[in-house]
């Protein structure tokens, strides 16, 4: 299991209403789109200047603080991994940009921290932004303040200088202040060159290949960028994504403006800040994760926003404060996919979270016969709802471990095809479908083991107090360490 106490310290309920005609619950509510991991998988899930301190005085380095801390990467490495052995899949090799002190900290083995300084003036850094990594060891950093990209090695426990590229200019292959760069399929480099408006693409080689939004693109096809900056790629040709889309992630018009593009530039879709209701966001970093859901971090407003792979935006986690689940100009975001693994830092910490998922927006209204239940969910998860009467016996089992894609979802209740029976359920509306419900998922007789429950019975739902719990849980392996639950009454 990862460490992430060493990891960290580098890198920086219910109130309900009801009527007769309509009730529409209303919840003091607990945001779970991220959670922190269990004590006994990561002891420590919020790391500070404090923390940094007291683990870089092991090894003589008390000078390292954190410092306009800017851009994260994380990866598995091939040269770490034991085949043999899947327990130490989740053990991520994390990269931190710590700018101010123009260094990269990193955990150079699951027990140990180190840092990259580079020696005499060709491997320093100076102002940098952005870094990328990949599996293979390789590690490339958006040098901002010397107007380059500078390659690092891996070999599994230190980083060492392989060559730096470009300089100040506008000719391909030259930079003015680069901030984001992201790794692609067969090991294209995309940088953002936030100074000349474009984005360039080199080989594994960094041999230049193109430039998107460039005022001299011949290909036609790409779209104008502004001062683009974060980045992120999404590469079927791992076995980290679930949907097979290859697509690219741009922030750009100074950071107020996010749009996903095809690896040539083509625009596929696009949302600025007054599309999901803020008049302002200053968005800095992006990453994809195994669902090709998009997350950004906004340093004007102190939090994460969740987007699903359609850019539909989802949802806000986080808000100003020092506290747990709170962020103070949120920077760099990195995922480990397979596992949902999200790390974040932000000016004073770093934080260490796993994929969780919410139940947002819950709306109980009567049609006709009908009982329908409306919610929001924030990640793709596996839903159990009951119903219970005003005695506590549980009588209708709606639906057991449901798949539910991200977004907008329904439940609807049947009252009159007899308590225990589903009469219809629409896993995420915007999918414009309905799905059927396997019977195998209904018990019809006898309740499931359940405190306070007794047999579901076979009569019709009359009128009068009911309660629905609701459970999410998500497809990620540690979903085992959460379950979402949300109860609400409602009465006919």
């Amino acid at each position: 299991m990862i460490r992430c106490f060493q990891i960290y310290i580098l890198l920086f309920g219910l109130v309900t209403s009801a009527s007769t005609q309509e009730t529409i619950a209303k919840r003091v509510h607990e945001a779970t789109t991220l959670v922190y991991p269990p004590a006994r998988h990561a002891p420590l899930h919020k790391a500070t200047a404090v923390h940094l301190f007291a683990f870089m005085a092991l090894i003589g380095r008390t000078d390292v603080t954190p410092d306009d801390p800017q851009g994260l990467a994380a990866t598995r490495l091939k040269s770490t991994d034991d085949p043999k052995n899947r327990n130490d899949d989740d053990d991520l090799t994390v990269y931190g940009v710590n700018s101010g002190q123009n260094n990269i900290i990193f955990n150079s083995s699951m027990q140990s921290i180190d840092i990259y300084e580079g020696k005499g003036p060709k491997q320093k850094l100076r102002k940098p932004r952005g870094i990328a990594c990949n599996s293979n060891g390789d590690v490339y950093i958006a040098d901002s303040g010397n107007n380059r990209i500078v390659k690092l090695f891996n070999p599994g426990s230190y980083l060492t200088f392989v060559d730096a590229f470009g300089k100040k200019g506008i000719k391909p292959g030259e930079f003015n202040e680069p901030r984001g760069i992201a790794l692609g399929t067969e090991g294209r480099i995309f940088i953002t060159d936030t100074g000349n408006d474009r984005i360039q693409v080199f080989d594994k080689n960094m041999g230049f290949l193109y430039a998107l939004g460039d005022k001299n693109d011949s290909n036609g096809l790409a779209v104008s960028m502004v001062r683009p900056d974060g980045i992120a790629f999404a590469d079927p040709t791992e076995n980290d994504l679930f949907f097979r889309e290859e697509f690219m992630v741009v922030i750009d018009l100074n950071n107020t403006r996010i749009r996903k593009l095809t690896p040539d530039g083509r625009f596929i879709a696009g949302v600025n800040s007054n599309d999901y209701g803020y008049q302002q966001v200053f968005l800095t970093s992006v990453a994809v994760d195994f669902y090709s859901n998009i997350w950004v971090t906004d340093m004007f407003n102190h939090c994460v926003h969740k987007f699903d792979r359609h850019l539909n935006y989802i949802t806000r986690f986080g808000n100003i404060g020092d506290g747990d689940n709170q962020f103070f100009e949120p920077r760099g975001i990195a995922i480990g996919r397979n596992y949902g693994q999200v790390f974040i830092n932000d000016k004073k910490s770093a934080q260490y979270f796993h994929i969780g998922t919410d139940i947002l927006d819950l709306n109980i209204s009567l049609q006709d016969s009908s009982v329908r239940f409306d919610f929001l969910l924030t990640e793709h998860s596996k839903i159990t709802a009951r119903i219970f009467d005003e005695k506590n016996n549980l009588i209708g089992l709606l639906c057991l471990n449901k798949s539910f894609s991200i977004g907008k979802n329904s439940i609807l209740w049947n009252r009159q095809l007899g308590q225990g029976m589903v009469g219809g359920i629409f896993p995420n509306e915007l999918l414009k479908r309905r799905l059927a419900v396997d019977s195998s998922s209904i018990r019809k007789q006898g309740a499931p083991k359940d405190s306070g429950t007794t047999a579901i019975s076979s009569s019709k739902a009359q009128s009068g107090l009911y309660r629905i719990r609701i459970e999410a849980k998500t497809n990620y392996i540690y979903n085992r360490y959460f379950t979402k639950q949300v109860e609400v009454e409602f009465a006919f």
